[in-house]
């Protein structure tokens, strides 16, 4: 994977960081910068999607939580943590961006085809009250650290503002995102739920 920062022509970030990493407050906080750096660059490159920075920000901050203690600074190849860890958290950030530029297109071409299409919103989902029970009565110290590790940083907020029981019309405005958008989450973060709970041994 060739690496170039797009920010103001500078080089990527070098993540400096000696022996094991571990995913602590202090060690994460150092690299805040970086990991900024790294956000900033994926929102700015073209296609520019200056309003996905925070969620890069989120992404690329989990990745180096999740990725960084697999460094081995003994290995032979005598790689820094930083050539170890900028080309994992660059492909994390691609791929998200992507993937949201992807359902961006989409959205759009539905909103060109079918310019009034808000009734398809108004059509009761049949699932709906099951996902709201399954998202609100799971208990905390057994399945939540499970499901965090396989939520997105969008869908935990998704998963937060539904264990508040927050409405549609209520998670629109939070979050400054579609309607569509809302319920393509609403699903992904319950088909994640239920898989997990299954994992769990917890009947539906």
């Amino acid at each position: 994977m060739s690496l170039r920062c797009q920010s103001a022509d500078a080089k990527c970030p070098p993540y400096k960081h000696r022996g094991i990493f571990q995913p602590n407050n202090e060690n994460v906080k150092l690299l805040l910068p970086d990991l900024n750096r790294c956000a900033t660059c994926m929102a700015y490159t073209p296609p520019k999607r200056i309003d996905l920075r925070d969620d890069l920000f989120q992404v690329a901050s989990m990745t180096l939580i999740e990725k960084g203690p697999a460094f081995d600074p003994t290995h032979q190849s005598n790689a820094s943590f930083g050539t170890f860890i900028r080309p994992r958290i660059c492909g994390a950030l691609m791929d998200t961006k992507n993937k949201e530029c992807q359902h961006s297109q989409r959205e759009e071409h539905i909103s060109q085809a079918h310019p009034n299409k808000d009734w398809l919103y108004q059509i009761p989902d049949p699932n709906a009250e099951f996902e709201d029970e399954l998202l609100t009565e799971i208990t905390l110290d057994t399945l939540l650290p499970e499901i965090l590790k396989t939520l997105t940083p969008r869908e935990r907020q998704i998963f937060d503002c539904i264990r508040n029981r927050q409405k549609n019309s209520e998670i629109i405005e939070t979050l400054k995102i579609s309607k569509s958008r809302v319920s393509q989450l609403r699903t992904q973060v319950t088909a994640k739920i239920i898989n997990e709970s299954k994992k769990l041994g917890i009947e539906e």
